[in-house]
């Protein structure tokens, strides 16, 4: 297409052409631009298997039936005649996500909708253009009431993108910046040695899968709902959280397993820790549990998960402590241990598939007073420029008077 641009007497237009449009692209269009950007966002992935990646990630629970949206920006004015080789100067996805808010004098919580931004690129050949800015004013305004039809007439409370630009761009653009730090837990060399067995022994801990995921999907959701609410009427201010509802969860793990069937496929996957489990639960006692739902990032483009060990992460999506209301700066030893079981039984598991550290994002007070409990070594780490929390919020109140509650990376996409 770019060579073809260049022989053409079509001229590109200035980023505030009228002329330009925020539209929907081809599956021809969708292809180019994966082949485009798997540089960016391919991870460990080859080309031909990041092909296979993003139209699978489209017949998933959260994003099929419409649940993930392509949009490109592109000049209307292009000849009708040229068909599908119209420019495509800037492209992004959305994806649709249940939301619960909260404002101060509240008695319930209400359902929204907010968007999930991903995946913000520019086509090479048009860079320097200010296309994406263009493409992102757009986006921001029609978000404001896409698909809130097929929501049951939920309001689209707000946007959210997760920055690898740093902090100011995006935030220009209306998208206001959040809390981006998180503590990273190196995994030791002879993280492998010994044994962590599930359910077993004093702190045991029980194996999240497929099957008993959904239930706790269910049991953190209402303890988030009674979070936001709680929050509201001590901040005084409107507090809103991505629901860590089952669709959202299995987004996270359907990809991951993506990944890993292709990766491992031409070596033996790790066998003294199934494949199956998702995350482990610590404790039985319910209202007292706690437990991690996680998931696997690998990276370097060569297809083996061995190459970058030391990059390769083993990503907490949701921590939950259901007695986080209750406990204080001084939490039971009962929770104390459980955490240590689950947190260790994570580092166990990152050794296992080739992976160097784990991150656990924005923990909370009594969070950080557990990680100082447990004895393992860590370190915080504030994100100056990869995935930085960002928000537009289309509601009455300021961006400013907004609490984003349960900011974890179960929320990115």
């Amino acid at each position: 297409m770019g060579s073809n641009i260049q022989e053409d007497p079509y001229t590109l237009p200035d980023a505030t052409a009228p002329s330009l449009v925020l539209t929907h692209p081809t599956e021809d269009e969708k292809r180019r631009t994966w082949t485009l950007n798997h540089r960016e966002w391919g991870g460990a992935l080859s080309l031909e298997d990041y092909l296979k990646r993003e139209p699978y990630l489209t017949t998933i629970p959260l994003t099929r039936d419409g649940g993930m949206t392509h949009w490109v920006l592109t000049d209307s004015s292009w000849p009708a005649e040229s068909g599908e080789n119209r420019p495509i100067l800037a492209s992004c996805e959305s994806i649709s996500k249940r939301i619960l808010v909260a404002s101060p004098g509240d008695t319930a919580v209400r359902d929204g909708v907010g968007h999930g931004v991903g995946s913000v690129f520019t086509y090479p050949e048009h860079r320097g253009n200010r296309y994406a800015g263009r493409m992102l004013n757009e986006l921001g305004t029609a978000l404001r009431t896409w698909q809130c039809e097929k929501k049951g007439s939920a309001d689209v409370v707000c946007s959210a993108l997760w920055s690898d630009i740093g902090k100011t761009y995006y935030a220009k653009k209306g998208w206001a910046v959040f809390p981006s730090l998180h503590i990273e837990f190196p995994v030791p060399a002879n993280q492998t040695q010994g044994s962590v067995e599930i359910g077993k022994g004093k702190g045991k801990v029980s194996p999240i899968t497929y099957e008993n995921l959904g239930q706790l999907c269910e049991t953190d959701e209402k303890l988030v709902r009674e979070q936001v609410l709680r929050k509201a009427r001590e901040t005084n201010r409107t507090c809103v959280a991505f629901a860590p509802d089952h669709d959202t969860m299995r987004w996270h793990l359907y990809r991951d397993d993506f990944i890993a069937s292709i990766l491992f496929k031409s070596s033996p996957g790790p066998t003294s820790v199934p494949s199956s489990i998702k995350g482990v639960i610590a404790g039985t006692q319910e209202g007292r549990r706690v437990w991690a739902v996680w998931s696997r990032n690998y990276y370097g483009g060569s297809g083996k998960p061995t190459d970058n060990v030391e990059k390769n992460t083993l990503y907490i999506l949701r921590l939950v402590i259901e007695s986080e209301a209750s406990e204080g700066e001084k939490p039971s030893e009962d929770v104390v241990e459980g955490f240590t079981a689950v947190l260790r039984t994570a580092l166990h598991e990152a050794a296992i598939w080739n992976l160097g550290k784990v991150d656990l994002w924005n923990p909370s007070p009594l969070v950080k007073t557990l990680i100082e409990r447990s004895g393992v070594q860590h370190r915080p780490v504030e994100r100056d420029v990869d995935s930085i929390p960002s928000m537009m919020w289309y509601g009455d109140e300021k961006i400013s008077e907004i609490e984003w509650v349960a900011n974890e990376k179960y929320c990115w996409c």
